[in-house]
């Protein structure tokens, strides 16, 4: 997509250029460095219409629709389509006609029962070629006819491609509401195609389309008075699905997991033998364990990884063991570490202290 320079830009270029015989007596050490830049440019004349959780939400709505598309639109085709999302832009009106090609393909549409309409246009580069595959001739090279107009006949023929996109397009906005997207015009010319003033801010929604390794853009222009009442319900709608879709799979998740059989072991007394001691072992030898034989407590072991601490006992004349604590090593490990890690740095800011205590002592004793 083009770029385009403020006024206030452009009149800095001519200053410049005008001072001692042009740009190349600049000293290379006065060109700012992209790192110098602490600043954002923000043009009062154009504020941002829409917020970022605006921005990202409407990112998410057309994402969504890719999946969908590329299927349709290779089964069309008969060909392997890749489509991206390659953009989505805030700018005028005037800005965006003046990014499309003169002679490209214009697709209007209403968006009832919403006021105004939409455009959606597909530059040569790709719609020629989406043309000559629906004919049967997707093989031919078609570069040297990308700058002539569409006839009616091919026109009616790239009818079918925006039909599906517009199924598409339908489809996605169903979540937050009800549009029905109907073509009102056709054209070949960008400046046939008035839909609102030049100054007016639009969104504008790049699609890139790969066929055969030759690359275009599909563009949907959105003007931002026309649907800025329902901005906020995309957010709400958009972001609620993810969250809804996180929950549901935890659900998932845990009716997966409630019926898994775990092996549980209470160990009331543990104790380490060699194997020479062990194979020493005869009649009316005692072991000693690690604890006093009175003593209650007991460690629980999970699929034999130790879990928890619990005291053992008795409930309704069974043998019972009641959950205390749980027994996280990974913790107990880190605090470990960073125990060893402070004595360390105790023991070397010690060693230093000294060694510097020793020089002085040298230096007094000279």
């Amino acid at each position: 997509m083009a770029e385009f320079l403020s006024q206030d830009e452009i009149d800095a270029l001519l200053d410049i250029a005008d001072e001692d015989g042009g740009l190349e007596e600049i000293p290379e050490d006065s060109v700012p460095t992209s790192k110098d830049k602490s600043y954002a440019i923000y043009d009062f004349k154009k504020p941002n219409r829409i917020s970022a959780d605006q921005m990202k939400a409407f990112n998410a709505l057309h994402d969504k629709m890719l999946r969908a598309t590329i299927t349709d639109l290779s089964a069309m085709l008969r060909k392997i389509v890749d489509v991206k999302l390659y953009s989505i832009e805030q700018m005028t009106y005037g800005e965006f006609i003046l990014s499309i090609p003169q002679i490209t393909s214009l697709n209007t549409l209403s968006i009832r029962p919403l006021e105004g309409r939409i455009v959606m246009e597909c530059n040569p580069a790709i719609s020629h070629k989406i043309i000559a595959h629906l004919l049967g001739n997707g093989d031919s090279t078609l570069t040297d006819s990308t700058e002539k107009e569409l006839t009616e006949i091919e026109l009616e023929v790239f009818n079918h491609f925006y039909q599906l996109i517009t199924k598409h397009l339908k489809k996605a906005w169903e979540d937050v509401a009800t549009i029905n997207f109907k073509t009102e015009s056709m054209d070949t010319n960008a400046n046939a195609i008035q839909i609102i003033s030049d100054h007016e801010i639009v969104l504008l929604v790049v699609f890139e389309i790969t066929i055969d390794d030759e690359s275009g853009f599909l563009s949907i222009c959105y003007p931002i008075s026309y649907i800025e009442s329902l901005l906020n319900v995309i957010v709400e709608k958009i972001f609620a699905e993810a969250k809804n879709r996180k929950v549901s799979k935890q659900k998932d998740i845990n009716a997966l997991m409630s019926g898994s059989k775990m092996k549980i072991d209470a160990m009331l007394a543990e104790t380490e033998l060699s194997i020479k001691d062990l194979l020493n072992l005869k009649e009316n030898d005692v072991i000693v364990f690690s604890k006093n034989a009175s003593s209650s407590s007991s460690k629980i072991y999970i699929n034999n990884k130790e879990k928890w601490s619990a005291v053992s006992g008795s409930s309704n004349n069974r043998k019972a063991i009641q959950i205390q604590s749980n027994i996280d090593h990974e913790k107990m490990e880190t605090l470990r570490s960073l125990k060893g890690l402070h004595e360390e740095r105790v023991e070397k800011t010690r060693q230093a202290n000294e060694a510097i205590a020793r020089l002085i002592a040298t230096r007094d004793e000279f």
